[in-house]
């Protein structure tokens, strides 16, 4: 009894000796790790997630530590598997976090786009009522949902300390990059330089934009039967090979612990890596 929890034990003493050697050098850890985690900064920001890079790229490592570690108790594999384990877990963790917070910004950038017509005809009716376009922006917030208020409420910010409305949306435009925001930003800009009347410029835009969400749903209608096929044709393989391992432990043996099963799983998420990205290519369609 003792004996077969002797492997858990030692497990969980290695495991707690890198907890307690990551707190005592965590402000280290994440002065050293500054320069390497300004790529996660934007997307971040974009992500609307409120952590530090440095904080996230440390629980990225951690985790994948844990993982390895309990892929080791679990498996109990030879040491040069265990070795080429903990890199690959790295990867896959780090690549893992990037899809994730790369869906997040999607997400967060469509809902922003889809609030851009309300803020648009907000603006116009501030306009059209004798305010500037900072104080119609100021109207916006106060009408306007997450997260368009949130944004908007940082360009407000940013007129605050200085910068002006122009720069902020500017910037705005940066971190919630999209056709339409750039239309906006540059339309602002245009007629701060040339004049105009802008509350029309922008109700045009407004209008614009509705188009382009109609017709943007056209499109997803009309793609709905390739979208369903895709997802079919990638999720049967997964399927199948799932109810074969339940079903047949010879095979889930030598599927897992042998090498010839360890080419033969990763070739098969090749290519169904490979199958997903030319189905979503084939339907998706820009406008």
């Amino acid at each position: 009894m003792v004996s077969s929890l002797a492997p858990m034990a030692i497990a969980f003493g290695v495991m707690g000796a890198v907890g307690l050697l990551v707190v005592a050098t965590w402000s280290r850890l994440v002065k050293r790790l500054t320069p390497l985690t300004e790529t996660y900064s934007l997307g971040l920001v974009q992500a609307g997630i409120s952590i530090r890079p440095q904080d996230l790229v440390i629980g990225i490592a951690a985790g994948a530590v844990v993982a390895w570690v309990g892929f080791m108790v679990a498996l109990k594999p030879d040491p040069l598997q265990g070795l080429i384990a903990l890199p690959i877990l790295l990867v896959a963790a780090f690549g893992l976090t990037r899809v994730i917070v790369r869906q997040l910004i999607v997400r967060r950038l469509r809902k922003f786009t889809n609030q851009l017509e309300l803020v648009l005809r907000l603006m116009v009716s501030g306009l059209r009522a004798g305010l500037s376009v900072r104080q119609a922006l100021v109207m916006v917030i106060e009408q306007s949902p997450d997260p368009a208020r949130h944004e908007f409420m940082r360009v407000i910010g940013q007129t605050n300390i200085g910068m002006s409305v122009y720069d902020a949306l500017d910037l705005l435009a940066t971190r919630l990059s999209s056709n339409e925001m750039t239309m906006l930003t540059r339309a602002i800009r245009l007629q701060s330089q040339t004049g105009g009347n802008l509350a029309k410029v922008l109700e045009q835009l407004a209008t614009t934009i509705k188009e382009r969400r109609r017709l943007q749903r056209k499109i997803k209608a009309i793609t709905s039967e390739g979208r369903a096929t895709g997802g079919i044709i990638s999720a049967l393989p997964v399927g199948v090979g799932i109810m074969i391992l339940l079903t047949n432990p010879n095979m889930r043996v030598a599927m897992f612990t042998t090498q010839i099963g360890h080419m033969a799983l990763g070739l098969a998420v090749a290519l169904e890596g490979i199958g997903v990205f030319v189905l979503a290519m084939m339907i998706k369609v820009d406008i």
